[in-house]
């Protein structure tokens, strides 16, 4: 009987320990899908991460491999997507930010406590909701403190939650996994992880990320996701190249005479190059040599036609800690005085310095203790302090093929012509336009209000090839006022513009009808002055003499104010009508 209980106690304490054995899981074990890590070589540690040999608590957090059927239903109303981006590609010993942003099913939403709702402003007639809440963790931990709770608030390497003030709304558990390391944090629908790359391999890696809900008991996996990331030893840059009428910039085809703008731009989000030191080496190809600048922004003027490859070379001098120096031992040196002479310092780490200052210990062995025998010594050279000044060299590369060829450079508006008929219902104007360069074989005209922001008409035609750059436009304006005119012309490789303001009076464009009733009343107005002039010679006379002189007393006036008249405005008595208005006496 003993013999039977012992053999049962054994068979059970073995169940036990095999059930045991296969519940421990470990990080690298619940990877991504379920695949095991790849990552058999050694990385450095990265700073604040943790192996993921580390054990995994599966009661707490299921790990469900990919297919499994229970994630068809881990989330009420559909499925969970986790978007991962980062801001890759980085340069090493810079930060790499990466942001998790959950994607709830449609109609659902994350509220100020961080619970998820039913977003009622998208409710269908035919849905009716049952409650608010799609998850409400709010009911369960208004009455809790943290640290003093029913439910665990730890991650799955047993590791307890850091203390955060908004704790409460921190519903979501964040896992990341990369180069066999893992870190673990809370957040709400959101979360955003920057790390630093310098003990990051350069490549492409791979960064996972699983997200759990929390439960009372335990945290339910809703959403895996995973992106690759780049880190290099080089400066990850772009440039921008442009010129003034060129049609298309990225055909790399440019203009001969005008001026090419270069604008380098440096990928930088973390601003580890905030502090460094950049110059940009530019080779453009034509024969020029080289140019030199720390200025991102430069240009360039071809006067060559033809195809040339351009070359830039960034280097940025970052501060950063000095390498130890490499102890250098020299030759034993015989001295015959108690004088001597400080040793020169060997660097070979292939760091920049800039003056650096050191301090150096000296090793002295003696040889034989003789007073009357010089003295042997050998001396090592020990670095005890950083030097100053030291920097760490990044380079980045950038080249590309243009071609240089003839195109439009300069346009302009030499003279606007009315040409409207008397008839047309528009008022028409002939614009001639002139340019510098090749012949455009297209011209584009866009009519825009006063302002020229709000287009009203465009029209482009075909233009005949001729000798000379000399082109007539006749653009239409359907009524008065005033307008921005831009006269594009434009061939394979250059567009040149030029602009004006058009102002177009009543006269312009005014219909026949009242161009008519106004022609018929000058007519009559020439009628009417030329009627008043017959009228008035016909009944102008001169009177009697006999008339005058019987009449001569009511005609004193006037014949006074003749003689002041005639006295202070003389005229030649030959045009008067009467050579004395005055009767004499006999």
């Amino acid at each position: 009987m003993k013999k039977d209980l012992v053999l049962g106690g054994l068979v059970l304490l073995s169940l036990w320990l095999i059930s045991g054995i296969q519940a421990v899981k470990r990080f690298q074990d619940v990877r991504f899908h379920g695949k095991q890590s790849n990552d058999q070589g050694h990385h450095s540690q990265i700073r604040g991460w943790s192996p993921d040999r580390n054990t995994w608590d599966e009661q707490l957090y299921p790990a469900w491999k990919a297919g499994d059927a229970r994630w068809e239903n881990c989330w009420r109303g559909g499925k969970v997507e986790a978007l991962l981006t980062s801001d890759s590609p980085a340069l090493i010993g810079s930060n790499i930010t990466f942001a998790v942003t959950l994607r709830f099913p449609r109609c659902q939403k994350e509220n100020d406590d961080g619970d998820i709702i039913y977003d009622r402003k998208c409710r269908n007639d035919s849905f009716s909701y049952q409650d608010q809440y799609v998850y409400n963790w709010t009911k369960w931990v208004d009455d809790c403190n943290e640290g003093n709770c029913t439910f665990l608030n730890k991650f799955p390497d047993g590791r307890p939650f850091p203390h955060h003030p908004d704790w409460r709304r921190r519903n979501f558990v964040y896992i990341f996994q990369t180069l066999g390391q893992y870190y673990a944090l809370s957040g709400r629908s959101s979360a955003v992880l920057s790390i630093n790359t310098t003990n990051i391999t350069a490549g492409t890696q791979m960064m996972e990320v699983s997200v759990y809900r929390r439960d009372h008991r335990r945290h339910y996996p809703v959403a895996k996701a995973s992106a690759m990331y780049i880190v290099t030893e080089q400066i990850p840059l772009y440039v921008n190249i442009s010129q003034k009428n060129d049609r298309n910039s990225s055909d790399k085809i440019f203009i001969k005479d005008s001026p090419i703008t270069f604008d380098v731009k440096l990928h930088d989000p973390s601003h580890y190059l905030a502090k460094a030191a950049v110059s940009f080496n530019w080779t453009f190809g034509d024969g020029s040599g080289s140019f030199v600048s720390n200025n991102p922004l430069s240009s360039h003027t071809y006067t060559l036609l033809g195809n040339f490859s351009l070359n830039l070379t960034v280097k940025a001098a970052i501060p950063g800690p000095c390498k130890p120096v490499t102890p250098t031992t020299f030759i034993p040196t015989t001295y015959t005085s108690s004088t001597t002479t400080a040793p020169v310092t060997s660097n070979s780490t292939g760091n920049s310095t800039d003056l650096p200052f050191t301090e150096t210990a000296f090793v002295t062995t003696e040889g034989s203790n003789v007073t009357t025998a010089p003295t042997t010594e050998t001396t090592t050279h020990i670095q005890t302090t950083p030097a100053a000044g030291c920097f760490i060299d990044r380079y980045g590369y950038y080249k590309a093929n243009i071609r240089i060829v003839d195109g439009i450079l300069e346009v302009n508006i030499v003279e606007m012509t009315n040409v409207s008929p008397s008839e047309a219902q528009n008022a028409f104007i002939d614009f001639v336009v002139a340019c510098q360069g090749s012949i455009p074989t297209d011209a584009c005209t866009i009519i825009s209000d006063s302002t020229c922001t709000i287009p009203q008409n465009e029209v482009c035609d075909e233009v005949v090839t001729t000798d000379e750059c000399l082109v007539t436009l006749r653009r239409a304006f359907t009524g008065p006022g005033t307008y921005c005119v831009n006269i594009t012309l434009g061939d394979d490789a250059s567009l040149a513009l030029a602009s004006t303001l058009v102002s177009v009076s009543e006269g312009i464009g005014t219909p026949a009808p009242v161009k008519e009733i106004l022609i018929y009343l000058g007519i009559l107005a020439v009628i009417a002055v030329a009627l008043g002039a017959l009228l008035y010679k016909k009944y102008k006379g001169y009177k009697r003499i006999d008339t005058a002189y019987h009449n001569r007393t009511n005609e004193g006036l006037s014949v006074t104010f003749n003689q002041i008249k005639s006295s202070l405005l003389k005229r030649n008595d030959e045009h008067h009508p009467l050579l004395k208005t005055k009767a004499g006496v006999i």
